[in-house]
């Protein structure tokens, strides 16, 4: 995360120091943003954290999205912020027990509606932009697959994290939740029209609700690198 950070600063510079000049984004009434995210991913389980995170071993997260904004009051820098984006996530573990090799590898493949209240502070090109709001998830599917090999022989099996139906492969009962809804908040910095930010997601609903002994709820801590219009 800290090297992709780094990655994403001199990108950053980079293109902010190229773009020809333009206007002030916030002195009308809105802009629009096209950006791509980066997430340091946490699922945290209420009972067996270990065991699950070497199960379900979501680590990282790539989203791909959208956002637009208008402004509340005329003469006020208060805006609101929405849109719509597209999340990856994913992760691999593996273990090895007497002789025997265990891949475990998970993704989901999520809709996110994020609405913001923000305030924007700028002068001129240069903005620094603080944000808070809600953020409305749907999970369209997730899988979770297992390799044993036992010596030259490989066994697979997949699971369906968001599938409550009794087909195999089907994770039934103990299904994931499709929908979720949670706080995010963080802070961009604009120049011209590239934007780089870093936020953090909690989602108030849990991802997997069996009780209390194995549910666990989504955070994620994200950067990301946009262009404003």
């Amino acid at each position: 995360m800290k090297r992709l950070s780094i990655l994403l600063t001199l990108a950053f510079v980079a293109v902010a120091t190229s773009v020809s000049a333009k206007g002030d984004l916030f002195s009308g009434e809105g802009y629009s943003r096209t950006y791509v995210s980066f997430s340091e991913v946490s699922l945290n389980w209420a009972k067996g954290q270990d065991a699950n995170e070497v199960l379900y071993p979501f680590d990282s997260n790539i989203t791909l999205g959208r956002l637009k904004s208008g402004k509340l009051f005329a003469a006020l820098p208060l805006h609101i912020e929405y849109g719509l984006n597209l999340q990856y996530m994913y992760g691999d573990e593996s273990t090895s027990i007497l002789g025997v090799e265990t891949g475990y590898k998970a993704y989901t493949l999520s809709v996110n509606a994020p609405i913001h209240a923000s305030l924007n502070l700028a002068l001129g090109k240069v903005a620094l932009t603080p944000y808070a709001g809600v953020n409305l998830r749907y999970n369209i599917l997730g899988v979770q697959t297992t390799a044993t090999e036992v010596g030259s022989t490989t066994t697979n099996t997949e699971l369906r994290l968001f599938d409550n139906s009794d087909e195999k492969g089907a994770a039934g009962k103990d299904a994931w939740e499709r929908f979720q809804a949670g706080l995010s908040y963080g802070v961009s910095l604009t120049i011209g029209p590239v934007t780089l930010g870093a936020g953090v997601l909690t989602d108030l609903m849990p991802l997997v609700d069996r009780g209390e002994d194995n549910s666990a709820t989504l955070s994620m801590k994200t950067i990301s690198l946009g262009y404003s219009f």
